[in-house]
């Protein structure tokens, strides 16, 4: 068995080395993601972990190719798989696997982190928008905290809000039983009305595409903060400019945005939204590093080798998604 693996990190290298040695299983490492250019790197490989590219959302052909490579199997290196074509995949016989479970504390924390400097204005500060006692912080136990989704990461950002002394509601489609006594669940229309910070924790889908629309921040609690470090696409981000500009949110820190992934291999500061987003002295942007710790980028580059070799040597993986 010889996998590749595209889109590798130099964090990653060691991970996925040390990996290959004890599971006796070469793997060739390719830095740039799965492309056109380099799609003939596959040949003679049994198997394939990637993060999808922005050329899988727009080119069936690829999905095809690799069929015809011998490919059996897509290991997306992330939880959310919202870059893949599952019609295309299907139709090429292409089982997909996630990495659905890795360090819920690399994007938990930092999750709270976001929340408490939004709550005390560093993004304005940082930016050097405000002097240093214009405008007034708030604090933990004088505000509700809302949460749109209380799975893994969700769940962990209630119990650290709840312990620090904050009030917490949440929409999600099912209630956590981890969370009695800490978590209140509420509508939708409930949560958007009521929360000072609302934090996203849902994935990608064609239902939650754009949620965050005008008429939803109408809704909103005036002077509310929206935190994102889930995926761009859920916020339609026009709208959140406008709701920005005039002063509906007090402000947002985002960890993604709309359209980011198109950027990356130019700098994703080049995106529109970035730039128009960055103008607003109210909004913190980091790029989709949320994640990004020693512990998370260890799990998942092994997962994602794990899921690799399940489907090859056994027909499935706890992992596979159904399409």
């Amino acid at each position: 068995m010889k996998l590749i693996y595209y889109g590798v990190s130099e964090e990653e290298i060691a991970y996925i080395e040390r990996w290959q040695f004890i599971h006796k299983t070469p793997v060739t490492i390719v830095m740039e993601g799965l492309s056109w250019e380099n799609i003939h790197l596959a040949a003679g490989h049994d198997g394939i972990c990637l993060y999808p590219s922005l050329a899988m959302q727009q080119d069936e052909s690829l999905y095809q190719r690799l069929h015809i490579l011998g490919m059996k199997q897509l290991s997306i290196k992330s939880t959310g798989v919202d870059g893949v074509r599952f019609d295309w995949a299907q139709k090429h016989q292409l089982t997909v696997t996630n990495v659905p479970s890795y360090s819920p504390t690399s994007v938990g924390h930092y999750t709270v982190m976001s929340i408490l400097m939004a709550l005390r204005n560093i993004p304005a500060m940082i930016k050097g928008k405000l002097d240093r006692r214009s405008v007034i912080g708030r604090e933990l136990q004088d505000v509700t905290v809302g949460l749109l989704g209380t799975g893994r990461i969700g769940a962990l950002v209630a119990e650290a809000i709840y312990h620090m002394g904050g009030h917490v509601i949440a929409t999600s489609r099912s209630e956590n039983p981890r969370l009695k006594g800490i978590v209140e669940y509420v509508s939708f229309e409930t949560l958007i009305a009521a929360s000072d910070v609302l934090s996203i924790h849902i994935p990608l889908t064609k239902a939650s595409e754009g949620l965050f629309s005008a008429s939803v921040f109408a809704q909103m609690k005036p002077g509310s903060c929206l935190v994102n470090t889930a995926r761009g696409g859920i916020v339609d981000t026009d709208a959140l400019i406008a709701a920005l500009a005039q002063g509906r949110l007090s402000g947002a820190v985002l960890d993604a945005i709309a359209n980011e992934e198109r950027y990356f291999s130019v700098g994703w500061d080049q995106n529109p939204y970035y730039q128009q987003l960055n103008q607003l002295p109210n909004v913190l942007l980091t790029p989709h590093i949320a994640y990004y710790t020693q512990l998370a980028v260890q799990e998942i580059a092994e997962t994602a080798l794990n899921n690799a070799r399940d489907i090859l040597l056994e027909g499935q993986s706890a992992n596979t998604i159904a399409l």
